[in-house]
């Protein structure tokens, strides 16, 4: 009878340890690994030159950091794939000659597509239209066995840059376009431009921002403030042309590349007045600064300080001998020392110092 006990124990010891394993395992599918826990993405925000030095010197020193550099250029955005494939190809060689290139279309078949992102130790993603790429390498937001291939690469140790499109496809959620009088609501609704941010599922690469590119030539800061407000998401990431930023994924610490600067914003304590949103606040991004984007998700920053009275400074939008597509990036460089305003078409931003290298920011239609 004893013997009988201890076999029945046993066997209920057994089935106990079975259990618990079916369950962990279980568990485990339910809650997947998280899509990165290394590798790095430079995010450039278009118009990027042959002549970039900082860009391309940081995407071959990142592709070359655990051996040869081997780099795939991805053109599903582009619509005249080889015209961008050739200008990506001669850039890349005109600082590294002898390095390793491979190139994946649209119409690359999926385990030709998969082989090259597993050999590679970088993958460029070219500018367009960045709902084609959310087309073909995630549709749906599905597992694709080509975006797998690309969460390896970021694990091993890899690196993703994205120019233009491949800037903004970047996040969680993207931008899919317009500008930043519809996106907030502002001026009369059409067929090409509804009212409000069109946002829809990005790539997934980067949880912490929305990033956007062409940020201050296309004056760009509206429409990122509105998808944030509508998204839930409280940090973006505007990259100018020929501008860069770093984010490392293990750490979630951006970094200023290039020395065009870039804008991060923060709607933390963005307050809507009807169509206007006060309260935002902004920090530039110039090289080698570094913020990181976890340390701020986990803290609340101070409240702006309150609108100074009185008129701000007018920033034209052409001064004399300048772009005017710089008008955006002024407004933020002249805002660190007191309020400046930028009037546009449709709508305004007034922004001023908030203190340790933040800017706070209000937009309102005009």
């Amino acid at each position: 009878m004893i013997d009988l006990l201890s076999r029945l124990r046993f066997g209920s010891n057994l089935f106990a340890l079975a259990l618990a394993s079916l369950l962990s395992s279980c568990s485990s599918l339910a809650a997947p690994e998280p899509a990165h826990s290394a590798g790095t993405l430079l995010v450039v925000g278009g118009g990027l030159e042959d002549d970039a030095r900082a860009v391309y010197e940081r995407l071959l020193t990142l592709a070359s950091a655990h051996g040869p550099a081997r780099i795939v250029i991805a053109t599903a955005a582009t619509g005249e794939q080889e015209v961008e494939v050739a200008d990506k190809t001669g850039a890349l060689r005109s600082w590294a000659p002898d390095v390793q290139i491979d190139v994946i279309r649209r119409e690359t078949p999926t385990d030709a597509t998969v082989a090259a992102i597993d050999a590679a130790s970088a993958l460029l993603f070219t500018g367009g239209d960045q709902q084609r790429i959310t087309d073909r390498y995630r549709p749906g937001e599905r597992e694709t066995p080509e975006w797998l291939a690309m969460r390896r690469l970021l694990a091993r140790g890899g690196v993703i840059a994205g120019c233009s499109a491949g800037d903004a496809m970047m996040g969680q959620r993207m931008l899919l376009g317009g500008g930043s009088a519809t996106a907030l609501g502002i001026g009369t609704p059409s067929a090409d431009a509804p009212l409000g941010p069109r946002v829809g599922p990005g790539m997934g690469f980067v949880p912490w921002v929305i990033t956007d590119s062409h940020f201050f030539e296309r004056d760009r800061v509206g429409r990122l403030v509105a998808a944030l407000e509508s998204s839930g998401r409280r940090l973006g990431i505007g990259v100018g042309e020929d501008a860069c930023v770093e984010i490392d994924l293990a750490s979630g610490v951006l970094t200023g590349v290039s020395p065009s600067e870039a804008l991060l914003v923060d709607v933390a304590h963005l307050e809507r007045a009807d169509l206007a949103r006060r309260g935002v606040l902004a920090r530039l991004i110039g090289p080698g600064e570094r913020v990181s984007l976890v340390q701020r998700l986990e803290s609340q920053p101070p409240a702006p300080p309150a609108r100074p009275a009185g008129a701000p400074r007018e920033v034209p939008v052409v001064e004399p001998g300048q772009n005017r597509q710089l008008a955006s990036w002024r407004l933020f460089r002249e805002a660190r020392t007191g309020p400046a305003q930028l009037a546009l078409e449709d709508w305004r931003a007034i922004a001023w110092p908030a203190g340790d290298g933040e800017i706070a920011f209000d937009l309102e239609p005009r």
